[in-house]
């Protein structure tokens, strides 16, 4: 009977001391588990941060831009003179005033009341050029757009085009349309016609 007691005593102390091990062990690994997790978070929000870091788009440098400068004459015109050459300047050019034969610097400057060294100065700072080169450059981009907006005008003899345009000369009209366009007026013209036939 005693020996029968002493034996349940050790199955309910074993069974005690087992119930014991397993709750310590359970709650052992519910806080290495929780530890973990924590870690874990931790490394993904320390990955996020690294990747935002390195797709940051830096912000962009804004380099001050500098003022365009105003052309500088090289000779002294009051600022009221040279506003009142631009502004007759642009009337000639809208008004064709280039298609007169007669037109030179000096009859230019007189029609202007100036004298030829401001408007000269003047052509040569606002339309970047000397004046016969000006004046050359403006018939012959008249006559170009004739030629490619009216489709009777390519049928017109090289000497109508040079006369049209202010030249007083055949030859003076090709040779410097030549420089300008870098073809002849004729060979000009027979691309014109080409191509007008494909369309």
């Amino acid at each position: 009977m005693d020996s029968w007691i002493i034996v349940i005593g050790i199955i309910i102390l074993l069974i005690i001391v087992g119930l014991v091990y397993l709750l310590f062990f359970k709650k052992k690994k519910k806080t290495e588990d929780k530890d973990l997790t924590t870690f874990q978070e931790i490394k993904i929000e320390e990955k996020e941060e690294t990747i935002n870091t390195k797709i940051e788009v830096s912000e962009p440098i804004i380099i001050p831009q500098k003022k365009a400068e105003e052309p500088q004459l090289n000779i002294s015109i009051s600022s009221k003179t040279e506003k009142e050459i631009l502004r007759k300047l642009d009337l000639f050019e809208k008004n064709r005033g280039f298609l007169r034969k007669d037109v030179t610097l000096n009859s230019l400057s007189k029609q202007f009341q100036t004298n030829t060294k401001y408007l000269s100065e003047i052509i040569k700072i606002h339309r970047n050029k000397q004046f016969n080169n000006y004046l050359n450059e403006l018939r012959i981009d008249y006559i170009v757009n004739r030629l490619l907006t009216e489709p009777q005008y390519i049928n017109t003899k090289i000497g109508y085009l040079a006369s049209d345009c202010g030249f007083t000369s055949h030859s003076t009209f090709t040779t410097i349309f030549t420089q300008i366009m870098d073809e002849s007026p004729s060979v000009y013209i027979k691309k014109i016609k080409e191509e007008r036939k494909r369309n």
